[in-house]
């Protein structure tokens, strides 16, 4: 029962994930990978993995960074699924869910992107702008809603 649940809200992770990415695409477009700090990170991941410097990563590798993003966003429902019966030990409404999943999302944009913004900035010798970060609350936002949504329907 419990593998099914996770299994559930690791696709809840990565339709919201990919909701998500759809969002940010219009900016990324605009403003390029500076556009969306989730980009930005992934791509100085991938070139550490990859022990390329972050700025040889050409455009068209924005695949590598897409795929990235859609693993973390059900690496991100897994965990949501398994911290669901803590933060709501006894059955509430969907409308709780959604809430809870609105705080995690914030949550997640704290910690991953807020917080270790100047580390990042400094691995791959970038800037994270602040419009960057504003674009990526939007779409934790945007990720939480659709994960609150679909968590109780998987």
């Amino acid at each position: 029962m419990v593998s099914s649940t996770l299994l559930g809200a690791a696709f809840a992770g990565l339709v919201a994930a990919g909701v998500m990415t759809l969002f940010e695409f219009p900016f990324w477009k605009i403003w390029g990978m500076n556009g969306v700090a989730e980009w930005q990170t992934n791509r100085v991941i991938i070139s550490k993995l990859a022990r390329i410097n972050s700025s040889r990563i050409r455009e068209p590798r924005i695949c590598w960074t897409i795929t990235l993003h859609l693993w973390h966003g059900i690496a991100a429902g897994i965990i949501f699924g398994l911290l669901l019966p803590v933060l709501m030990p006894l059955p509430a409404g969907n409308l709780s869910v959604l809430l809870d999943a609105l705080v995690y999302s914030a949550a997640l944009w704290i910690i991953f992107m807020l917080a270790p913004r100047r580390a990042f900035e400094s691995a791959g010798e970038i800037r994270i702008s602040d419009r960057s970060l504003s674009v990526a609350l939007a779409s934790h936002f945007v990720y939480g809603i659709f994960l609150g949504l679909l968590v109780p329907l998987v």
